[in-house]
């Protein structure tokens, strides 16, 4: 069967090209190209928010979830002239400058997701102030054999930390194996200062839990742990979006959750996905709604010990 012509959809009153819509990138769950715009068309009134204003790292999966897919700073040729872009020098590339999408719309999620980019992930840093980020991304990588309570355990023992301290974390999960714990921040400090204070932060819970979490990131030494990624806070680093969908089996979507399921368990990644996290939506609402409204102080870690 030949692939559908492409067709032209309203996105928030803005035409978008679509191409290939029938396009299957979920071969096991039939989920196809336009499945996916619909869907960030639906989320875009909470995903957008969260997103808007930050540079994106773009990753495209131009055959489906099954094939090979590459991570893309740069914004293509082709993209249309409303999509706006962030220019800045790359510190892996001296001397050259790279233009990264900024997605503002409901136009610029279609155009994402026209693109095969099945994932959202922007920038910890708007561009009005680019060089200051306004939260920090704690990644929970669950070790190899390791169960998801372990991963919860080492979220509450993030929490913990993070609000002894004044800050007010939020947890999602990952859409894979692990979770994530978002704190909003002040943007006051600078990348290299907001990443010496979550290395800080993340070896003194070490030190709390040592059989529970770790911050070695070669596999071979992190013993059966759970790992404290702090690395990906950096300047022209990206970590997935809430709502962004994953490139796995089942459509899996990265799901804010409330700090009460965490506590309870009972639940897997898997059950929060592109076809079951509208009624969830509807039944709870946007849970990171809270990251927009200001963020804490980076105290001195000094009082806590």
């Amino acid at each position: 069967m030949s692939p559908a012509k492409a067709i032209e959809i309203d996105a928030g009153g803005r035409p978008v090209r679509i191409t290939s819509p029938d396009k299957v990138l979920f071969p096991r769950d039939g989920i196809t190209k336009l499945d996916l715009v619909r869907y960030y068309l639906d989320v875009a009134p909470i995903l957008l928010p969260q997103v808007k204003g930050r540079p994106l790292t773009m990753r495209p999966f131009p055959d489906g979830i099954d094939h090979e897919a590459y991570y893309r700073r740069n914004t293509p040729k082709g993209a249309p002239p409303w999509l706006r872009g962030y220019t800045y020098k790359p510190n892996s590339r001296p001397g050259s400058t790279t233009t990264s999408p900024i997605v503002d719309d409901e136009a610029g999620l279609a155009w994402l997701a026209n693109y095969n980019a099945i994932e959202v992930h922007p920038w910890t840093s708007r561009v009005d102030r680019i060089d200051r980020p306004d939260c920090l991304v704690f990644d929970l990588d669950q070790h190899q054999g390791g169960s998801l309570d372990d991963v919860r355990a080492a979220a509450l023992l993030v929490r913990d930390g993070l609000t002894e301290l004044g800050l007010d974390p939020y947890p999602k999960t990952s859409g894979g194996a692990g979770m994530h714990v978002v704190a909003p921040i002040e943007r006051r400090y600078g990348f290299d200062e907001a990443k010496a204070w979550m290395k800080d932060f993340c070896d003194r819970l070490v030190e709390r839990r040592p059989e529970l979490v770790t911050t070695e990131y070669t596999i071979a030494d992190r013993g059966g742990r759970v790992l404290l990624d702090w690395a990906q806070n950096s300047f022209g680093k990206s970590t997935v979006a809430p709502y962004s969908v994953r490139p796995r089996d089942g459509a899996p979507v990265s799901t804010p959750l409330q700090w009460d399921e965490v506590e309870a368990g009972g639940w897997r990644p898997a059950d929060f996905n592109i076809s079951t996290i509208r009624e969830r939506i509807n039944e709870k609402g946007d849970l990171f709604a809270g990251l927009l409204a200001g963020g804490g102080r980076l105290r001195q870690l000094a009082a806590s010990a």
